[in-house]
């Protein structure tokens, strides 16, 4: 059954198919987005746990921190928005990074905020396996 011309009914199909077609590229683009950036703050929070695991000193687990993010990372992550936790948990030393995704909106998706945690065993154990049971 007909209803009349159809003249046009494919350009509609078309834009229809173009908006999905766009959003699946916009949410495709926001995930490997912040993917990337997830990439960099995991490495910062390992070798945030990997400092401190060697020198039990925050500050240079700290420093360790924007010198890995330092580089490219800033292109992905917001610079003002990392946030470093070193503790040492029992012969481990644990490093946990946050930090807010440079692009935090594209169009309707929202993307979470990166948090990261790392752990290395403490160098002390190494050198002193005789204090450590097991």
């Amino acid at each position: 059954m007909r209803f009349g011309r159809e003249t046009g009914s494919t350009l509609v199909e078309f834009v229809f198919a173009f908006i999905v077609f766009f959003a699946f590229l916009f949410g495709l683009l926001g995930v490997t987005l912040w993917g990337i950036g997830g990439f960099f703050v995991q490495d910062a929070a390992y070798r945030a746990a990997e400092q401190y695991a060697v020198s039990l000193d925050k500050e240079a687990a700290l420093e360790e921190v924007v010198t890995s993010l330092g580089r490219w990372a800033y292109l992905f992550i917001e610079p003002g928005s990392v946030s470093v936790s070193v503790r040492q948990e029992g012969d481990k030393a644990v490093a946990e990074v946050r930090a807010e995704p440079r692009v935090q909106r594209l169009y309707f998706y929202r993307m979470p905020e990166l948090v990261r945690r790392a752990t290395c065993t403490l160098e002390y154990r190494f050198r002193n396996p005789g204090e450590f049971s097991g």
